[in-house]
């Protein structure tokens, strides 16, 4: 069975996830405010910012929007992309329609007129940025970001919560490749259908670490997938992890555009 190669993935798929995130008046904007700093390496803090930025924007948009932030944010430039966000530095001003704002420093978003502001807590502590990319990749920073809990919250670095991240990001794949049978029967779609609206309903309360809880106890007594299942995973999991749920999708493409008709067989 081939495990998930991030940063294969992640080469793969970065401008894929940036479709449709291009500038444009007509489509909605978000910004980040970053905290202010002056280490030499990227910080966790930033990135969660950015993340939590380009979650709810997706969440509301697809990837249908502009995203700025505003701040010291040069360094970020080079890893924003392996994290499935597409910024660019942006003045603070004029309207918005989402901002995530640090709550310790809500001046630096005073200029903004924006429709919805989410303030975020303190993430503190943790190696730079890089390192943990190359070793675990961007999907399973974006979760380890959003299941640690409501974003108002303050949070310390912590290596078992990376780690679980890390280990569901490959699991999912790991059940994917295990496909099996046709269609789900209509008590299966029943339940997607009811984890698919539980999980929006949990995301827009602002909590996705609930959300993220439905997705995994759905998975966590199965064994192999439906095609149904990954295809319903896939849309799910795409404001979560992108470059994950894009591979999940080709991946399903790749089975049903099989010319021989024989299906996927995992290697291993």
């Amino acid at each position: 069975m081939l495990r998930y190669n991030h940063s294969l993935v992640e080469r793969k798929w970065i401008e894929f996830v940036k479709q449709g995130q291009q500038a444009g008046e007509e489509l909605p904007r978000a910004y980040t405010v970053l905290v202010p700093g002056d280490g030499d390496g990227v910080d966790l803090e930033n990135a969660r910012l950015l993340v939590l930025t380009d979650f709810f924007a997706a969440l509301a948009w697809g990837r249908g929007f502009v995203h700025c932030f505003a701040g010291s944010g040069d360094r970020l430039v080079s890893v924003m992309a392996r994290l499935g966000v597409a910024a660019e530095p942006g003045q603070m001003g004029g309207s918005c329609h989402l901002a995530v704002v640090p709550r310790d420093f809500p001046h630096l978003g005073r200029h903004l007129d924006c429709g919805q502001v989410i303030f975020s807590g303190r993430h503190l502590g943790g190696m730079a940025l890089g390192p943990l990319l190359a070793d675990v990749g961007g999907d399973a920073l974006r979760i380890y970001f959003l299941f640690q809990g409501p974003p108002e919250r303050d949070y310390a670095f912590n290596w078992h919560g990376l780690v679980s991240a890390h280990r569901f990001v490959q699991r999912v794949w790991r059940l994917a490749q295990n496909l099996h049978g046709g269609r789900v029967n209509p008590v299966e779609e029943s339940r997607l259908q009811d984890l698919a609206a539980e999980v929006q309903k949990r995301a827009l309360q602002r909590k996705p670490h609930t959300a993220l809880a439905a997705i995994m106890g759905y998975l966590k007594v199965k064994i192999a997938l439906s095609p149904d299942e990954v295809r319903a995973l896939a849309r799910l999991l795409e404001p979560f992890a992108p470059f994950l749920s894009a591979e999940l999708a080709d991946l399903l493409a790749s089975i049903e555009n099989d010319d021989d008709g024989q299906g996927y067989q995992a290697d291993g």
